[in-house]
């Protein structure tokens, strides 16, 4: 693994897009009482500030988040997003530090999200507040050929966050029919699809059964869903391994792409009958926000090298597992990552 990284520079461009958010983490002891404390504020007081409660505002978004995962890895990447006025001038300046990154900004309104992290029922939950700008109705039309063609011409495209997105089947369409006609692979993470569930037949026709898609990354919620809309298949709350084996074999079969989860306990790849499950290590959580795109940032290196599914697994679970356990939001270095592979070799 060590010395096939060192090629990943030299192995071919990768193509993310679209959306950027401005991010405010808001840490929460006990979500009960800070409702508690809003409702007193609001009746008692006439309203007022909620003081002592941990904030950091950092740059957001799932494409921008595993661009710059990416970039910080190696990778040459080139990212499209929508920013405008301050906000593009932030996005700037945080990928000034990555020549490796060629970015694209599409004039309009990013995103912003409030993220409430706090503990519930024993595990770290996170709650997202947003505003997506004018992602909410991103078709492609505003991207100009030569920019699209740019896009194309990458050995992986990958568009993000299909759910916060009304439009974002057409643009799918748009810009994984002119990266086929390129010969590109084509990644996907729709991301939270629980309010767009009503398009996801829409997605099956226009994408999957085109068979536009090689690699698709879900979540296990977001895999639920799925299973429910498409196959009428209702994957338990308290699943087990052969659960998910079967739902995620249903989901392959249906995209036509290889299919890539991530859960809090392990990962899971499978194409068509073909699956293997690797286990994520046990570490301290202090975050949980973003994970799921340092996650997909390591899977994509993975696809990108033609790593064997176990060794790139491994791989986008320690990022992930090494990324939840600090508090700064930071993406592990490289050697970080493969130095804490092999510190836990005897866990595999």
């Amino acid at each position: 693994m060590r010395s096939s990284i060192s090629d990943l520079s030299r192995s071919g461009s990768i193509s993310v897009l679209p959306d950027y958010f401005i991010d405010r983490f808001v840490k929460i002891q006990a979500i009960d009482e800070f409702m508690v404390a809003i409702k007193t504020k609001s009746t008692e007081g006439g309203g007022g500030s909620l003081r002592g409660i941990t904030q950091r505002e950092v740059k957001g978004g799932n494409a921008v988040n595993v661009a710059y995962a990416l970039g910080k890895f190696g990778a040459q990447v080139k990212l499209l997003a929508i920013a405008e006025s301050l906000a593009a001038d932030t996005l700037r300046a945080t990928f000034e530090p990555f020549p490796n990154v060629q970015l694209e900004i599409i004039p309009g309104k990013n995103g912003l999200t409030i993220a409430l992290e706090f503990f519930e029922h024993g595990r770290h939950t996170n709650v997202m507040v947003s505003d997506t700008g004018s992602l909410a109705e991103f078709d492609g039309s505003a991207i100009p050929y030569n920019t699209l063609r740019s896009i194309s011409l990458a050995k992986i495209v990958s568009v993000l966050n299909w759910a916060a997105n009304k439009k974002g089947t057409e643009l799918c369409s748009k810009v994984y029919t002119s990266a086929k006609e390129q010969g590109a692979l084509t990644f996907f993470d729709p991301a939270d699809i629980a309010q767009l569930a009503h398009n996801i037949p829409k997605l099956k026709k226009e994408i999957f059964d085109r068979g536009l898609l090689d690699y698709v990354s879900i979540n296990d919620n977001e895999l639920r869903i799925l299973c429910k809309v498409l196959s009428n298949f209702v994957l338990p709350q308290d699943y087990s391994e052969d659960d998910l084996r079967v739902a995620v074999r249903l989901i392959s079969d249906t995209s036509q792409a290889t299919v890539d989860l991530h859960t809090k306990s392990m990962s899971l790849t499978c194409r068509s009958k073909d699956c293997l499950m690797v286990p994520c290590h046990k570490v301290e959580q202090k975050i949980v926000t973003g994970a799921g795109d340092v996650w997909d940032a390591a899977d994509i290196v993975g696809h990108l090298l033609s790593w064997e599914s176990e060794e790139r697994l491994r791989f986008a679970n320690a990022a992930a597992g090494l990324y939840v356990s600090r508090e700064d939001a930071e993406t592990p270095s490289l050697n970080d990552i493969l130095d804490f592979i092999q510190k836990n070799d005897e866990f595999y």
